[in-house]
């Protein structure tokens, strides 16, 4: 059976969630601005951003409970010290597109773009420096466990590793011409990637080796979470979703509830939250997923949640989510 890849493109750059392409055109659903409150934080260095339009981010990553980056088109990077009330733009000094955000701390972030870039700041996003990664392929997720211990994916089976805290990465990759779209290390030695043609991988020495899983996908796969070894979902193309209790040893496919793409997914032990096309949410409590009106028709593609279901949610036309104030509430879970 032919293989169907899903190529990806808006404006003149690949994009790491694909068919998000056909972003749509209302603008419900941006943040609103505010001052940061005093005591609770240390007001960001750099422009306080304003909803627009053309800005399109792809990710989402919390350093504190409190403090939150953004990361989107031509280089952008959004930085909140309020719980994402507020949000301050931190130069970058690039024009890639940047795809994946990763803080180990609050002064210690990584983020990963077009053109084999991977930025590095060490003094919470007041200046950010590029690392050398010996590809010029676009980087698609990125992730550190650590001040030092960090891995990356991306296209044409691309999988770097760094133990020095991306001063040098070691290409891994995979030799396969097959797209690396998600990617999540519970542990240092455990992991997993998913990307295109239903492909799962799962390593327990770091990233040295792979093992290709049996997959209940046949189509592109676009996000991966596991919060513990055994633990974890996968979402994709037409509203897939799939879950393991096992490590991946077996999935069970899940009904989503939508037929929209799912583009993002996290889960924090007590409810999982997907989202993607069409300003899709879905929530699973109790067993079972349902629709979340996330009051917006853009794409969604970043997702953050918390323990306590407090995160973010982010995608096309400067659209960011609180999500403690879409998701459902007391009785109505």
């Amino acid at each position: 059976m032919r293989r169907r890849r899903v190529r990806m493109f808006a404006s003149s750059a690949v994009l790491f969630a694909g068919v998000i392409a056909a972003a749509f055109s209302t603008t419900a659903g941006a943040a609103s601005q505010g001052s940061v409150d005093p005591g609770k934080g240390t007001r960001p260095a750099g422009i306080n951003w304003k909803y627009d339009y053309f800005d399109n981010f792809y990710d989402v990553a919390f350093a504190t409970p409190q403090e939150a980056w953004v990361v989107g088109n031509s280089g952008k990077i959004l930085h909140s010290v309020d719980d994402g009330k507020s949000w301050y733009i931190q130069p970058a000094g690039v024009k890639e597109d940047l795809y994946s955000v990763s803080f180990a701390d609050p002064l210690r972030g990584w983020c990963s773009g077009g053109n084999g870039l991977i930025l590095h700041t060490e003094d919470g996003g007041a200046t950010w420096t590029r690392q050398e990664t010996g590809t010029k392929n676009p980087i698609f997720r990125i992730q550190f466990l650590s001040e030092k211990i960090g891995f990356a994916c991306g296209y044409f089976g691309l999988f770097l590793r760094t133990a020095d805290g991306g001063k040098t990465w070691e290409n891994k990759s995979i030799g396969e011409d097959v797209t690396l779209r998600g990617m999540s290390f519970p542990s240092e030695k455990i992991g997993f990637l998913v990307g295109e043609f239903g492909t799962i991988l799962k390593t327990v020495d770091g990233g040295s080796t792979f093992t290709r899983l049996k997959s209940p996908a046949e189509t592109t796969l676009f996000a991966v979470y596991f919060s513990d070894a055994n633990s974890g979902y996968a979402s994709g193309i037409d509203g897939f979703v799939a879950s393991t209790a096992d490590g991946g040893r077996t999935w069970r496919k899940e009904e989503s509830g939508t037929k929209d793409h799912l583009i993002g997914i996290r889960s924090n032990g007590r409810i999982a939250v997907a989202v993607g096309l069409r300003g899709a949410m879905q929530e699973k409590v109790n067993g079972k997923w349902a629709a979340v009106d996330a009051g917006t028709l853009n794409w969604l593609s970043g997702i953050q949640l918390g323990k306590d279901d407090r995160g973010l949610a982010v995608g096309a036309h400067g659209t960011i989510l609180r999500l403690e104030e879409k998701l459902p509430k007391g009785k109505e879970r």
